[in-house]
C-alpha cells in the first residue's frame, strides 16, 4: 500500500469514528439527564406523631416546572393538599406542596415530574400520622 492509500485510509477511519461519536454522545448526555428521588420529607412509610406542614421531593436533577404534580390523598382517596403543589423557584430540583393540618390516618403522595431531557418520572409514597 502506498503512502496516499494509507493517508485516505486514515482519513476515512477518522471520519467514521468523528460520525459515531456525534451519533452516541448525545444518547450518553439524554440518559444521564433522568431525574430520580433523593429523598423525601416526609420519608415513604414513615409514622408520623404529627401532621405535616408540607410533603417536599428532592431530586437528583432539575425537573420542568411546567410539567410538575403533586398531590396527597386520604386513605380513602379524597385530595387533602392546600392544591399549591409547586417546584420550589430557588431550587427547581424540589417538589413541594403544603397541607393543613391532617388528622390521623394513613396518606399517600402522587407526584410525577419531567426532566428536562423531556422523560416522565412518577411514583408514590404513603405516611401514616398516629
Amino acid at each position: 500500500m502506498d503512502d496516499s492509500a494509507v493517508m485516505r485510509l486514515r482519513g476515512a477511519s477518522l471520519a467514521a469514528a468523528l460520525l459515531i461519536a456525534s451519533i452516541l454522545l448525545p444518547w450518553q448526555n439524554l440518559a444521564r439527564a433522568h431525574v430520580f428521588v433523593n429523598r423525601s420529607e416526609p420519608r415513604g412509610g414513615t409514622t408520623l406523631g404529627a401532621s405535616p406542614a408540607q410533603i417536599r421531593i428532592w431530586f437528583d436533577g432539575p425537573v420542568e416546572s411546567l410539567f410538575a404534580a403533586i398531590r396527597v390523598e386520604s386513605d380513602d382517596k379524597r385530595r387533602v393538599d392546600n392544591g399549591n403543589g409547586r417546584v420550589n423557584i430557588s431550587d427547581n430540583r424540589l417538589l413541594e406542596v403544603t397541607l393543613p393540618p391532617l388528622p390521623r390516618g394513613r396518606y399517600r403522595v402522587f407526584w410525577s415530574v419531567i426532566a428536562r431531557d423531556g422523560h416522565r418520572r412518577e411514583g408514590n409514597f404513603s405516611f401514616l400520622i398516629k
